[in-house]
């Protein structure tokens, strides 16, 4: 292997790593499992969102808080004063936490469509973030 070649090799590993971190993430992602159900999208290249299915959750039902690296997703609906006939949307209280790469932040958290929509992008240095859900 030629100079050149040790070169081009670790400038491969070293973009690939640095571009692309949350592909290895997601790995450990699939052991999140249960209510509520979520996708993985990738937007671009080391660009992705993560998109949880709320039915019958508004906003202020969710927190979405990352600390140390971990994305902690929570909610919770009251709906006690309804008086159902026949209740089938499941939402009841669920916590759900994602590991995320070193170099992660959460850039948005949004309630659209029944879809708590959450986007990653990179940090500085911060190890406590609170996201507002809007």
């Amino acid at each position: 292997m030629t100079g050149y070649d040790l070169i081009n090799s670790y400038s491969k590993q070293f973009f690939d790593h640095g571009l692309d971190t949350f592909d290895k993430v997601f790995d450990s992602w699939s052991k999140v499992s249960g209510f509520p159900f979520w996708n993985v999208v990738k937007y671009d290249k080391g660009k992705y969102g993560l998109e949880i299915g709320l039915a019958g959750y508004k906003k202020s039902d969710v927190l979405v808080e990352v600390n140390d690296g971990i994305l902690s997703v929570s909610g919770k609906v009251d709906d006690s004063a309804v008086d159902y006939v026949q209740k089938n949307l499941a939402t009841r209280e669920f916590y759900k936490q994602f590991q995320l790469p070193n170099n992660a932040v959460v850039n948005e958290a949004k309630m659209e469509d029944g879809l708590l929509k959450v986007k990653f992008g990179y940090k500085e240095d911060d190890n406590k973030q609170t996201v507002e859900v809007k």
